[in-house]
């Protein structure tokens, strides 16, 4: 971050440091608000009658407003942060996931989120350093904050417009007119529409200028002010280099500021969860032993949806314990071995319920095959091990200010590449794998059968392999049947309707563009 300059040498020159001393408001400035403008009028052409379909247009957006950024750092000879930088470039990752495969929906979900997340927090942090070292709880403040501006942010940087500057007092004799045009083309849009709308001679008359209608042009406006309204909220912090968190100062977290709580109430209770984890692992040796063998009463099903979620559920409460114990003991204590060894004994077997978890997970792949919720939770599964590794090593050495961001780049890291695997198309391809197989084993007696209709509804990625195998995936019904929904004919004819036609190019993906192929070669 650049503090070559003092803080009056530009309305948007950032704040050194993140410190308690009070900051005055952001001075006027209007490349924030005409930067959120240009990115809300291109996010409504790119989204505009794609009916809520995403692909290529995800990438490009983020790619425009990621330009913004670096052309207005560029200008002001001002400096990114390297943690906005990586943000992003996170960003901008999980954009192209929406142009390259056709995820199933919870990862077409999970990746929009943390794309959302990935704007707002790099938004916070694109002009003030010192993420990588930001403790959880101020951390999670910066989030919230992002996420209030995002509501308030287009009020504040209309507020913060030079409105003066319009009235052409110090900016020469054209102001005025450019002013009164700006004026005069929301007035002639709103009214002319309303008036073609109520007379067709009068509409008659302009339609070789303008085509429209009322509904339609309400409809345009709102969506409009709507993505404005969405950039002004990225726009505001990011641009205006505000404190990246209203929520307290650099350095009154628990983490920094350290709790009252001493050896003995902070160990019982620690010592009594590594007790517990001892007890279950104990319970669970025969298990481990023999690899497939499952309690009595049991079957596969019961054995793993109901233990491997709550198996995740004790790692990422066990997580959020550990910090909480951190942050209530008092910072001589934390320095102490005694201190460090309690964390141990809870990590430790902590370890191995996971493998106990993953012993699971492998069980029930192995009866009933993948499908998009065990990829998840394998994806899961494996964050809560690098984030938890990575605890062990910040609070054995006291460096726990170093954990949210590298945890917080690990879970972006592991979404992104249970993303890359493509597990519409993995998942499809090991279920009828399965099937054409007559897979059996230890799990189970009788060969897979991969329903044709789940496969679909995996997304594009899944088309290529149910077209390769649908002759074994399909059946012919005979005439008297009257309702026969994984015949041959209906299932091409359903694959054709939603993956025959070219789509729009804002919308382009290549995984639809591969399923649309397969399937035009595709006869009933």
């Amino acid at each position: 971050m650049s503090t070559s300059a003092p803080a009056e040498a530009h309305p948007l020159t950032p704040a050194p440091t993140w410190d308690a001393t009070p900051r005055p408001r952001p001075e006027r400035a209007a490349w924030p608000a005409v930067a959120a403008a240009v990115a809300g009028v291109a996010a409504h052409f790119l989204t505009v009658n794609t009916f809520g379909q995403s692909g290529l247009n995800v990438a490009v957006w983020v790619a425009l407003w990621g330009g913004l950024l670096l052309w207005s750092a560029r200008q002001r000879g001002e400096k990114p942060s390297r943690e906005g930088l990586t943000l992003l470039g996170v960003a901008l990752a999980f954009a192209l996931t929406f142009a390259l495969w056709d995820a199933p929906g919870e990862f077409q979900f999970l990746n929009g989120l943390a794309l959302l997340l990935a704007l707002v927090l790099g938004a916070a942090v694109w002009r003030h350093a010192g993420l990588a070292t930001t403790a959880t709880g101020r951390m999670t403040g910066m989030v919230f904050t992002g996420g209030l501006r995002l509501i308030y942010g287009p009020f504040a940087l209309l507020e913060r417009f030079p409105w003066g500057r319009l009235r052409g007092a110090k900016s020469g004799r054209a102001t005025p007119w450019l002013t009164g045009l700006l004026l005069t083309l929301p007035v002639l849009l709103v009214f002319g529409g309303l008036l073609a709308g109520a007379d067709s001679g009068f509409a008659d008359l302009i339609s070789g200028l303008w085509r429209w209608n009322p509904e339609d042009l309400i409809q345009s406006s709102f969506s409009v002010l709507l993505w404005v309204a969405f950039a002004c909220g990225l726009a505001y912090p990011a641009l205006m280099a505000l404190s990246p968190t209203l929520l307290g100062t650099a350095t009154d977290t628990p983490e920094e500021r350290g709790g009252r709580l001493g050896l003995i109430e902070t160990g019982m209770p620690l010592l009594a969860l590594g007790a517990l984890f001892l007890v279950f692992l104990f319970t669970q040796l025969p298990y481990f032993l023999s690899g497939v063998t499952l309690p009595d009463g049991f079957t596969f099903a019961e054995y793993v949806r109901r233990g491997f979620s709550e198996l995740l559920w004790v790692a990422f409460l066990t997580l959020g314990l550990l910090l909480a114990a951190y942050g209530l003991t008092r910072p001589e204590v934390r320095a102490q071995t005694t201190y460090r060894l309690l964390n141990l004994a809870v990590l430790l077997p902590l370890a191995l319920v996971l493998v106990s978890a993953a012993n699971r997970w492998r069980l029930y792949t192995l009866a009933y095959g993948l499908s998009e919720i065990r990829v998840l939770g394998a994806a899961l599964l494996v964050w809560l091990v690098l984030a938890l590794a990575w605890l062990g090593v910040c609070l054995w050495r006291g460096t726990l200010r170093r954990f949210a961001y590298p945890a917080l780049l690990a879970g972006f890291g592991t979404l992104l590449i249970a993303t890359l695997i493509n597990p519409g198309a993995l998942i499809a391809r090991v279920n009828v794998g399965r099937e054409l197989a007559a897979v059996t084993n230890v799990t189970r007696s009788t060969p897979q059968q991969a329903d044709v209709w789940k496969l679909i509804s995996l997304g594009a990625d899944a088309v290529p392999t149910v077209v390769a195998n649908l002759d074994k995936l399909s059946r012919i019904c005979p005439n008297t049947e009257r309702e026969c929904n994984n015949s041959r004919a209906y299932v091409v004819q359903r694959l054709k309707v939603e993956y025959g036609a070219a789509r729009d190019l804002r919308v382009w993906n290549l995984s639809q563009e591969r399923a649309r192929r397969a399937v035009l070669g595709l006869r009933e």
